[in-house]
């Protein structure tokens, strides 16, 4: 859904890390580049409960631990109870050459469904939008939706690179819900633990 946009451009970068297997089903996914914008949308079904996938996406200083493209990721503001300004840092690589990228971002935040903003002023992206919702499919699966657009604030060659970014956008969003899966399934098999022994 919101990886806020931070599920964005760090899906365009490394390969993530491999994890144990889930039962992740993509329903349709596709990306395009249109305008400069590097676009990727995602319907998919989760094998976690509705609450826990949310609360491992609002976990956002732990989303290190979900991909290791990304480096650092601290929530530096709440203007409002259901808003938080994330800023984030990622190895960006394209081929050999790779640099560091910073983005701060307002991650809206509503039931089940996350929406986040870049903040040009403060980021080294142009543009970037991302949306994210889920929704219960029973007790113990999860339907979502997730849609990003992004325009890098740094070179990308026009030869190569941008189909090479957008095969591995497509990739690299699979893997990384892989693993909010499989966080998910963590997260609820320890509650669910707590409740046998109480």
């Amino acid at each position: 859904m919101p990886y806020p946009l931070l599920l964005a451009l760090t899906l365009l970068l490394l390969p993530a890390f491999g994890h144990t297997a889930c039962a992740l089903e993509a329903e349709a996914i596709s990306s395009e580049y249109v305008e400069r914008e590097f676009r990727c949308e995602m319907v998919a079904f989760i094998d976690a409960p509705v609450a826990a996938v949310e609360a491992v996406l609002r976990d956002y200083e732990a989303y290190p631990e979900l991909d290791a493209r990304i480096l650092q990721a601290r929530v530096i503001e709440r203007p409002t109870p259901t808003s938080a300004m994330l800023e984030t840092t990622l190895r960006a690589c394209f081929g050999p050459f790779c640099r560091r990228v910073r983005r701060v971002e307002e991650v809206q935040e509503t039931p089940n469904a996350l929406s986040a903003v870049t903040d040009p002023a403060r980021s080294d992206v142009m543009f970037g939008e991302t949306h994210t919702s889920i929704e219960a499919v029973d007790a113990t699966r999860t339907r979502i939706v997730y849609r990003t657009s992004i325009i890098p604030g740094f070179w990308v060659p026009a030869i190569g690179a941008r189909g090479w970014m957008l095969r591995t956008l497509e990739e690299a969003t699979v893997t990384l819900f892989k693993n909010v899966e499989s966080r998910a399934q963590a997260r609820q098999a320890a509650r669910d633990e707590v409740a046998q022994e109480s």
